[in-house]
């Protein structure tokens, strides 16, 4: 049998890795449609939402402790005492002094895997990030009736965070990242707070009620039959429940994000988070780029460099698959933190081109049809509508008397406004 020589034996590890990289390429994204070309920024953020996501104090002291340290970037534990409780952050700090900062949201309460992974993937690559902890109390059926607070109390736990780096640390720029319930909680928290200016959105989603409904993850439907159990409801009084208490939801924040320093990436195939209501959060951001992955909820992984299949590997990057959402994320953080471009992602660009032409012409044929229909005064109506909407939160009332209360005070003022709105409430 004839043996390979010296020079092959070499090149086939190089053969593979090009082998491996074309399959990544060819299967990694499907297309990308840019941001709305006609859009004009975001609405002006109510007065009473601040107010209501306002932190009372703030943080009152601090510790840290070095984790590990390479020669690229130190990972520091840091504990932030508040009146909201302690907050806890794992910071990867690169050598490199910068006024610049990416938080990093977490998927849920626990280990943070994909988190770190994303977190040490960008301070390798020259951007400080952060990862606020998150607890598991919204997790607890136990505390259904509080699932408001718990929500509203992680944004401004977020908010006394970034309070934290800009004293501590001197960050003036901020930008996030998050996949899934990451996603989510990053149209909440930059929705409210405007410092947060540059976010990557992964596999979000927004109506939460009725994502929670159409959603297969078989966590939420153990959770609704465990409250449902507990407090004698049908499925039907469960989300009736959830919707009168429900108001920090992606539906009302989500439209304060400006769709010019936002990235979106959606599965198409996703169920878990699924791809309508990826679309509705979208249109509520106002168009802003997005990638469409030929991908569902979990298979969205093999998108990033989480885990090496090949070689199989939990620990360090592989050959397959290829690190496209980091990438891309990356491009977009060089792109507005430092005016730069990321050239690997050029391949991607590449390959998409075809399906790219064909979705940019069907997305300017839709903002055409927008521009020519669409109307100053509905905009109006929904920005007057917000405001007593978030007065009325103030007043600390629910969900169904907000909506009533902010058709009410509409009514004075436009009877005809009004009448859409009452039609909308529910």
């Amino acid at each position: 049998m004839a043996r390979l020589g010296q020079g092959a034996r070499r090149r086939s590890p190089y053969l593979l890795q090009a082998f491996a990289l074309s399959l990544s390429l060819c299967f990694s994204a499907c297309f990308r449609i840019s941001g709305n070309s006609i859009y004009e920024g975001p609405p002006v953020r109510p007065v009473a939402m601040e107010q209501y996501y306002a932190p009372e104090h703030s943080y009152e002291s601090f510790r840290e402790e070095i984790k590990s340290s390479t020669k690229q970037y130190t990972i520091k534990h840091i504990t932030i005492e508040s009146y909201a409780g302690p907050i806890v952050v794992d910071y990867f700090q690169t050598q490199e002094r910068s006024d610049s900062l990416v938080l990093v949201f977490p998927v849920l309460g626990g280990k943070n895997v994909i988190e770190n992974h994303i977190a040490k993937y960008f301070a390798e690559s020259g951007f400080d990030a952060a990862i606020v902890h998150r607890n598991n109390e919204f997790k607890d059926p136990q505390k259904f009736d509080q699932l408001e607070d718990l929500l509203r109390a992680g944004i401004i736990r977020d908010r006394l965070a970034l309070d934290f780096f800009e004293n501590e640390y001197g960050k003036q720029k901020f930008g996030t990242f998050g996949i899934s319930r990451g996603a989510i909680n990053v149209a909440l928290t930059a929705g409210v707070d405007d410092r947060l200016k540059y976010n990557v959105l992964v596999m979000g989603g927004t109506d939460l009620v009725d994502l929670f409904r159409d959603s297969n993850q078989a966590r939420i439907a153990k959770y609704v039959q465990e409250v449902s159990k507990s407090k004698g409801f049908s499925e039907d009084q469960f989300f009736e429940a959830l919707r009168k208490q429900l108001r920090t939801d992606p539906k009302n924040t989500a439209r304060y994000l400006d769709s010019r320093d936002t990235l979106l990436i959606l599965g198409i195939f996703d169920r878990t988070v699924p791809f309508t209501y990826g679309m509705k959060l979208r249109e509520q951001i106002g168009r802003p780029e997005t990638i469409f992955l030929c991908a569902d909820h979990y298979v969205g992984v093999l998108f990033t460099q989480t885990i090496s299949i090949i070689p199989p590997s939990k620990e360090g990057p592989g050959i397959f698959p290829f690190p496209y959402v980091e990438q891309e994320a990356l491009n977009f953080y060089y792109k507005h933190f430092k005016d730069s471009w990321n050239w690997k992602v050029a391949p991607f660009r590449i390959l998409q081109t075809p399906l790219n032409l064909v979705a940019e012409g069907l997305a300017e044929v839709g903002s055409a049809v927008e521009w020519i229909f669409d109307s100053e005064e509905s905009g109006e109506i929904q920005q007057v509508e917000q405001e007593h909407y978030w007065v009325a939160a103030l007043k600390g009332l629910d969900t169904d008397d907000s909506a009533a209360e902010a058709s009410t005070a509409l009514s004075s003022a436009d009877p005809q406004g009004a009448a859409v709105l009452s039609r909308g409430v529910h």
